[in-house]
């Protein structure tokens, strides 16, 4: 797929580490945060990639010649 260069690919967010969740239950756990994180860049991306669909040129038709 080609991408046009005003509409760059959504990029994923960084995955924390596994010593960085304190497993004690805090309000804004960084596990929580990546998954919130990761479903917003995948709707992002299905939405970026339906955009470059459209965008493409549609395959040109051939004719048979006889």
């Amino acid at each position: 797929m080609t991408t046009t260069p005003h509409d760059p690919p959504p990029q994923p967010p960084a995955r924390p580490g596994n010593d960085e969740c304190c497993h004690s239950g805090c309000t804004f756990c960084v596990l929580e945060m990546y998954q919130e994180d990761l479903a917003v860049y995948e709707d992002a991306l299905r939405a970026w990639q339906q955009r470059q669909a459209a965008a493409a040129p549609s395959p040109r038709k051939t004719r048979k010649t006889r």
